[in-house]
């Protein structure tokens, strides 16, 4: 790993958290439009920044390993202002959120909470054991039969197989939709008229954009991923060139499904694209087209709607 600077950390716990959060802001503000006719700032907020804190925590936690290994004090000097000023930036968007679900009814509380809990804790160790011994204090268990055998290695999320991309997809696709229905209240089956957008249509095809998105992420991260052993598609499959058919297949099912929304369709087009263009050799920021690949036609919707 290269050694870092200043400006790949802001870059890291700062930047790249936002250009996130922008993703599912835009991505939320169509779902906002499509149930209620309107943006609400509530759901928008929320979905934005419990992108930016899931991903800036989990690179603050990185970096801090990396610049600790490196073991000289001066380093760690060094990059002290900018950590303090990460921990600022984090706290401000926990303080945005808190007061978006404050304003928000209860159940988004609770569906922000299921959503996040497992970005949050996506690389950590859990001890089954430890909490399969919390829930027997609190769920009803039937003490006459025999308990199935726990295995002491801790497990770890994302060792599982192929639950990187699927977790992403779920829960940046219909999680998301989950968090603004919640609080806007209204029934999405009598939602606002927007053609050509339909909700079902719009949370599969944010679902499938998402996990997409992830799998081409992990073709890039290929050798790294096979030679750590994490289980991503791209290792599955034994082969980057399979993964793109894959995704190409995929995004093609969309499209025919959808064949009816041309902002879809570009969509799908330009992800089939990206993922024949880019691969281990790109340049992290080209992937960025992916991570927006769907803004970037829903932006093209709201211009064309406000023009024409």
């Amino acid at each position: 790993m290269a050694t870092p600077t200043v400006s790949t950390l802001v870059s890291s716990v700062i930047l790249t958290p936002i250009i996130v959060g922008i993703s599912s802001g835009i991505l939320s503000s169509l779902i906002s439009f499509e149930i209620a006719g309107r943006l609400d700032w509530r759901p928008i907020t929320i979905c934005s920044a419990c992108d930016i804190l899931v991903i800036g925590v989990d690179h603050l936690r990185d970096q801090e390993v990396v610049i600790s290994a490196l073991g000289a004090a001066t380093a760690m000097k060094r990059f002290a202002p900018v950590f303090h000023l990460a921990r600022i930036f984090l706290a401000l968007v926990a303080s945005l959120l808190a007061m978006a679900l404050s304003q928000s009814p209860s159940k988004t509380t609770f569906l922000t909470v299921v959503f996040t809990t497992p970005a949050f804790v996506w690389a950590t160790p859990l001890d089954l054991q430890w909490i399969g011994g919390v829930l027997k204090r609190f769920i009803w268990i039937n003490y006459h039969q025999e308990d199935s055998p726990v295995s002491n290695k801790p497990f770890v999320i994302k060792r599982v197989p192929g639950m990187k991309a699927i977790f992403d997809g779920i829960i940046r696709g219909y999680g998301l939709f989950l968090v603004v229905h919640s609080v806007l209240q209204l029934s999405w089956k009598s939602a606002n008229n927007a053609p050509p957008w339909t909700i079902i249509e719009t949370v599969i095809w944010s679902t499938v954009n998402r996990t997409c998105h992830c799998i081409l992420t992990d073709v890039r991260d290929y050798d790294e991923d096979k030679k750590t052993g994490i289980p991503t598609i791209p290792v599955l499959l034994e082969s980057p060139l399979k993964t793109r058919m894959v995704l190409t297949a995929v995004q093609a099912a969309v499209m025919m499904a959808f064949i009816h929304n041309p902002f879809i369709v570009g969509n799908c087009c330009f992800t089939i694209a990206l993922a024949w263009i880019l691969g281990k050799d790109s340049p992290k920021v080209y992937f960025r087209l992916s991570l927006h690949s769907q803004s970037i036609f829903i932006v093209m919707y709201a211009v064309m709607s406000v023009l024409l």
